[in-house]
């Protein structure tokens, strides 16, 4: 889940309020279908279920009918006197003739004319232990003697049952009906005739005569309607074919009603509702394919659900395009602070309104302008702060009495005839009049050069050194406008830290690179101290090393190089950069790369 929400965190907010309200709508509608067609599905299968009840009640009334008539005729043949006196007297086989049977088969056939009229049509047959035998059919259509090697007949002389014994389905006997009704249900009973003689009473009908009432009662072609037997074999079927089979199905799931499960029979789901028939242990079965039982519950769950997705296309468009208004000024308000954040501090907003994210577009617009003021006034009061320390450097001493006294002083030593001194006090006087000098803070780079040489003529004479300064200028360089006395600082610094000896060389090179000027300064001093000039850079940008390198202040002017560094990026910005190394054969090297052609360089 951490992860989901990391991801859907990271989403705009356009489309998160888009997923969100397709889930909060799409969630209860689909739980709300998926409950609506379960229960839908429910209720179908519960009224399939009890129409198959119904189905099988009728069934078993009518069913019972037959069954009630062929019990009855069982009784009768029992209880009737005239009827037992007839097989008592066939009961000698060695007294029994031909001419004996055939009346005794009149007269049975006589007393049982006024019962049977009434009933259905079925087949009699009475098997005495003297091997005479009755039957309400003609010998021609079955070997009667046959009977007596049934196993049910056997079954039923062994055990010495006097109930009825239900044979159930057997295929017919009567060669005339084989074709077209091949399958007879059959019920068996002995009947007492003396204490040590029984007979046998067999009674068939047809199996069609069952399966019609199936057939009258079945809902649709597909329904199945079966009578089976304790063993699960098929008795009575609505489809010939599946008689004497037994019936195998995989049970899936069961139903509110005991009698009623969902199976899996012949490769398809079947709803399947038993109900006990009035006799033997046998059972009354319906099979309904599932899918009519439940009728056209999918195609309306089909047309449902089309319709709800159309619908939800229809409202994800709806909700896109309205989402897409509402979050257009957030959207805006989101890409103005992302192009501040990379330094665009000229894009506004522009949203008008009184919504919240209107008017919090307004007041970052009303924010942006006053920093851009605040960025403005601080640059002004930057340059105007720099100008103040660089006039309250200049300012130290009277300018014009200053001047005048050097001259006065160059003219009376040159007068004594000491041209030497005479051009120290003339360097002198061109060095002071370079720092005192307010009228412009910019001068060509050959100006800048040649103040370091009178640098370095005033250093050589007040500390008796002997340096010398060496250039390597391309000419177009020499007339590029540069920050009036930036190299000084360098040069003093070389000179002080730099060599052991009093004396040495400093070179400095100028050339043309791509868009800037490049000017080295170079010394054959001792170089900077590896750990001193890995802190050096480290904290070269910072404001607080500025400071602190500000406390130790030992130049000609009091700037030192993180000065001249602060004062050039304050000039140029962040083009500028300046490099400190090592040589490899002894001393450093002090690089500025100077932008040229500034368009916002101001001309004080």
């Amino acid at each position: 889940m951490k992860w989901m929400s990391h991801i859907i965190g990271s989403l705009p907010l356009r489309r998160r309020l888009i997923i969100a309200s397709v889930i909060c709508l799409l969630l209860p509608s689909m739980v709300n279908f998926l409950l609506s067609n379960k229960l839908i599905k429910n209720r179908l299968v519960q009224q399939a279920v009890n129409q198959s009840e119904d189905s099988l009640q009728t069934l078993n009334l009518d069913i019972s009918k037959y069954f009630d008539e062929m019990l009855y005729l069982t009784n009768y043949i029992q209880f009737d006197t005239d009827i037992n006196s007839i097989l008592k007297q066939n009961l000698n086989k060695h007294r029994s003739t031909p001419e004996l049977k055939a009346l005794s088969t009149i007269e049975i056939s006589r007393s049982l004319q006024g019962v049977t009229d009434f009933f259905n049509p079925f087949y009699l047959t009475i098997l005495t232990d003297s091997e005479y035998y009755y039957t309400n059919y003609s010998s021609y259509e079955h070997n009667t003697e046959l009977f007596f090697q049934e196993e049910w007949y056997k079954k039923m002389k062994d055990g010495n049952e006097y109930g009825t014994f239900w044979i159930g389905v057997q295929p017919t006997y009567i060669h005339s009906e084989k074709k077209k009704k091949p399958y007879l249900l059959s019920i068996a009973r002995v009947l007492r005739l003396s204490e040590t003689s029984n007979a046998v009473a067999l009674i068939s009908i047809n199996e069609t005569q069952i399966s019609s009432l199936f057939k009258q009662i079945a809902l649709d072609e597909g329904q199945e309607l079966m009578l089976l037997n304790s063993d699960g074999v098929i008795l009575a079927h609505n489809n010939t074919g599946q008689i004497q089979k037994k019936i195998l199905f995989d049970e899936k799931s069961g139903s509110e009603n005991d009698n009623a499960s969902i199976v899996h029979y012949k490769n398809k789901d079947y709803l399947m509702v038993s109900y006990p028939f009035s006799y033997a242990d046998w059972t009354l079965v319906s099979m309904v394919p599932y899918e009519n039982a439940i009728g056209s519950v999918n195609q309306v769950t089909k047309n449902t659900l089309i319709l709800q997705l159309i619908f939800f296309l229809l409202f994800l468009i709806i909700l896109v395009i309205l989402v897409k208004r509402l979050t257009k000024p957030v959207t805006r308000l989101s890409s103005v602070m992302k192009e501040v954040e990379n330094g665009n501090l000229k894009l506004r907003s522009g949203m008008k309104g009184k919504g919240d994210i209107e008017q919090l577009g307004h007041s970052l617009d009303k924010m942006m302008d006053q920093i851009e003021n605040m960025i403005e006034q601080i640059k002004k009061e930057e340059n105007s702060k720099r100008k103040a320390e660089l006039e309250m450097l200049q300012a130290q001493i009277n300018p014009h009495f200053l001047f005048n006294m050097l001259n006065s002083l160059r003219l009376k030593i040159l007068i004594d005839g000491n041209e030497e001194m005479a051009k120290l006090i003339q360097s002198l006087s061109l060095l002071l009049r370079m720092t005192i000098n307010r009228n412009n803070e910019f001068i060509p780079l050959d100006k800048e050069i040649e103040v370091i040489e009178h640098y370095i003529k005033l250093m050589n004479f007040r500390g008796k050194y002997n340096f010398e300064i060496k250039k390597e200028c391309e000419s177009n360089t020499l007339v590029e406008q540069v920050p009036r006395f930036f190299l000084q600082p360098i040069i003093e610094n070389s000179i002080i830290h730099g060599y052991k000896q009093k004396s040495g060389i400093i070179l400095i090179s100028t050339r043309m690179e791509d868009e800037y000027l490049l000017i080295q300064v170079k010394d054959n001093g001792k170089g900077f101290h590896p750990e001193d000039l890995m802190i050096f850079k480290s904290t070269l940008l910072t404001t607080k090393s500025t400071n602190k390198l500000n406390k130790n202040k030992s130049s000609f002017t009091g700037i030192g190089i993180t000065n001249v560094y602060q004062r050039m990026l304050l000039i140029y910005g962040e083009k500028f950069h300046m490099e400190i190394e090592n040589q490899p054969l002894g001393g450093a090297i002090i690089t500025f790369y100077i932008p040229r052609n500034q368009e916002e360089l101001e001309n004080v």
